[in-house]
């Protein structure tokens, strides 16, 4: 089983759906992050209910003219949501090109079931009306959910895009088995720090949703902690510095996954991917002090949730290289 996984993965997609798949793969996981930045609009405007309790029509018409600024904001969202599930949808359809258990075609079949998870999981925020100001049980689970269940989205279509596309790092036979042995170590920490990123993420969505209903008081961060700890606080914004101290480790861990990749292997693609990381890191931090010392504005949520959504890009790219030069090494060594 191993070896025919590991040969599968040396295996490279015929030339003439080669660019077309990695082609295709690489806008539909742009439009994705889009659609996800845009998510993130209609949460801050409070547009959630802009087409009432109605899925998938707005105010129950399947043509709707928006009378509202939240109407329009939920509706685009909805539209440019149902546009990106077709380009899944088409890329799934591509990958059937590609051979069997090819990954570039597993990555885009679970694109595919991923994608339907997050529909269903946004029919249910709707219908339940968990929207808003709603403070439920229900919405502070489904929240964390949504977005773990969107970053496996843009990870799957990252490592369809990386697979699938002519830039495929190509088999390297001069490794040794010591310097086998640091890749996999790196592969390890590159994969506990996309592991990490995700729960940085759960406890991001759960902070966003106390930002919204609950919106941080005060001036400058001492006195928004020292509100956000007082008695009368709601467990949300009591809950808010757990985020701050784990995105920290979450930083520190992806250094160090970095590092290790780079001194790994010279490979000029995972030099790149690795420093770009470094430089990543520094700016999630940034943003992120930013977003607290100025008490949470939307704009600032918006950078900062797409600073993340490219780290976890980097780090899902950075993973797949890693595993897939040890695949095609061992590959060829069966």
């Amino acid at each position: 089983m191993a070896s025919s996984m590991a040969s599968t993965a040396a295996a490279a997609p015929p030339a003439s759906s080669k660019l077309p798949f990695g082609t295709v793969a690489r806008w539909v996981t742009v439009a994705t992050v889009l659609v996800v930045l845009l998510g993130a609009v209609v949460r801050i405007t409070g547009s959630g209910a802009g087409c009432g309790q109605h899925w998938p029509t707005c105010h129950g018409e399947v043509a709707h003219l928006p009378k509202s600024v939240e109407t329009w904001i939920e509706l685009s969202h909805r539209t440019t949501s149902g546009l990106d599930f077709l380009g899944v949808l088409g890329l799934a359809v591509l990958a059937f090109r590609l051979p069997p258990r090819h990954p570039a075609r597993i990555a885009a079949f679970a694109a595919l079931a991923l994608i339907i998870v997050e529909v269903l999981i946004g029919a249910r925020l709707v219908l339940l009306n968990l929207v808003g100001s709603n403070m439920s049980f229900d919405r502070v689970v489904v929240m964390p959910a949504h977005l773990v269940t969107t970053s496996l989205l843009i990870g799957a279509l990252a490592a369809a895009t990386y697979f699938g596309s002519p830039e495929r790092l190509e088999r390297d036979t001069s490794l040794t088995p010591h310097a086998a042995q640091s890749l996999r170590r790196a592969l390890l920490w590159s994969a506990g720090a996309g592991a990490l990123l995700l729960l940085v993420s759960m406890t991001g969505a759960i902070t966003a949703l106390g930002d919204t209903v609950y919106p941080v008081r005060g001036a400058g961060a001492l006195e928004h902690l020292q509100n956000d700890q007082a008695a009368s606080s709601h467990l949300l914004g009591k809950l808010r510095v757990i985020h701050p101290l784990l995105a920290l480790l979450g930083v520190a861990g992806l250094w160090h996954a970095a590092s290790r990749a780079r001194d790994a292997t010279p490979s000029p693609a995972v030099q790149k991917v690795g420093f770009g990381l470094y430089v990543g890191g520094g700016l999630a931090l940034l943003v992120g002090v930013s977003n607290i010392w100025l008490g949470a504005p939307g704009y600032i949520q918006v950078t900062h949730l797409f600073v993340a959504c490219l780290l976890w890009l980097g780090v899902v790219i950075l993973t797949a290289m890693l595993w897939d030069l040890l695949a095609r090494r061992d590959a060829h060594l069966r």
